[in-house]
């Protein structure tokens, strides 16, 4: 479960949560990644409405999926499955998070942003970028290839490697279903012991 909950967190943090801005220039959306991690393939949907107001990210690994969404600044994983729900902090996520679809000066000389061209990801024109956000308490650089908003290819390099996430599939305008952004009824949501993180946080 630790090393779900670490990935599911990673992940959760390099695609965003729930937003009070719009941040895609698309109403509503699936976008499938694939990421390899330690030899095994990491499979993440992000489904997202209202222009990426609401979002949750759905990621499977080992053969167990956890559905991530973010309530008040922080990140719920949610067990589908098992009915259970565990609450962490978002490590920054929310103040990290860049509306590419509205960059302003601030942002760009705060997170020293630079536009690097253009390329084609999961059939979509992206345009690729490099900036600087703080992770975990350290900063990290990240190269971003966005389409109308949403990123469909990330890397991102930490202290504990790299990790390379890429949309091998992207559905536009579909419809989601209102739950995919809510705690189930009935489940309680659990404060996290840090130290199933390594102890003490990150």
């Amino acid at each position: 479960m630790r090393r779900i909950l670490f990935i599911a967190a990673l992940m959760a943090f390099s695609l965003g949560a729930a937003a009070q801005e719009k941040l895609y220039e698309v109403k509503s959306g699936i976008v499938t990644l694939e990421m390899d991690m330690m030899g095994q393939t990491v499979v993440q949907q992000l489904y997202f409405d209202d222009y990426g107001v609401k979002q949750a990210n759905l990621s499977e690994f080992g053969g167990q999926k956890v559905r991530s969404i973010e309530v008040d600044g922080k990140n719920i994983m949610i067990d589908d499955a098992a009915k259970t729900a565990t609450r962490m902090p978002s490590f920054g996520a929310q103040a990290n998070r860049i509306n590419f679809t509205n960059l302003d000066e601030k942002t760009v000389k705060k997170n020293k942003i630079k536009e690097e061209g253009q390329e084609e990801i999961a059939g979509k024109p992206c345009t690729k970028y490099t900036y600087k956000v703080l992770m975990m308490g350290q900063a990290v650089t990240v190269t971003a290839w966005v389409y109308k908003g949403i990123t469909l290819k990330s890397s991102t390099k930490t202290d504990f490697g790299e990790m390379v996430q890429k949309a091998v599939k992207v559905e536009e305008d579909v419809q989601i279903d209102p739950s995919m952004f809510t705690v189930p009824e009935g489940v309680t949501v659990q404060e996290m012991d840090m130290s199933m993180m390594g102890g003490g946080g990150f």
